[in-house]
């Protein structure tokens, strides 16, 4: 057996040293050129030979497409209810606010009021205010015309 091991193994010797050899004078000789026309059939049968199976395969996704997330949807808006507010209190009468005329003084097409109040007297002229809510409408000879909200202006005259 081991015999035969050795005489396989020097066989095999020997064909590597041929083959060694056949390799070293392949290396050694120039190698032909190859002409022009045959370079450009053989570039010409590799473009026919070129297919479309023979391009990336591109595979439809399983999924769907990716796409960027949605932005965030807006939060509903707050519902407001309106209360029903109750009507508001008649205003007091001009007269139990306390104010009292004194006076009007005209100078030209100037026109103010002089009124007496329990914290002090006060020169007005018509679009002040005596109370809030209460504008002077306009002056004239009868007294001074407040507006107190309503329909018609009310007159604040002179104490009888």
């Amino acid at each position: 057996m081991r015999l035969t091991a050795a005489f396989f193994t020097l066989l095999m010797l020997a064909a590597t040293v041929l083959a060694g050899l056949e390799l070293s004078a392949g290396l050694a000789a120039p190698t032909p050129r190859a002409a022009p026309a045959i370079v450009a059939r053989a570039v010409a049968e590799i473009e026919a030979n070129t297919n479309e199976n023979d391009t990336a395969l591109v595979w439809p996704a399983l999924f769907g497409s990716p796409e960027p997330p949605a932005p965030p949807p807006a939060p509903p808006a707050p519902v407001v209810v309106e209360e029903k507010q109750p009507p508001a209190p008649p205003k007091p009468p001009l007269s139990s606010l306390g104010y009292e005329l004194k006076g009007v003084i005209q100078a030209g097409n100037v026109v103010w009021g002089l009124v007496s109040h329990p914290t002090g007297d006060q020169i007005i002229r018509v679009g002040d205010t005596l109370t809030d809510g209460t504008v002077i409408a306009r002056i004239d000879e009868m007294g001074l015309w407040v507006d107190v909200g309503a329909d018609q202006p009310e007159l604040l005259g002179f104490r009888e």
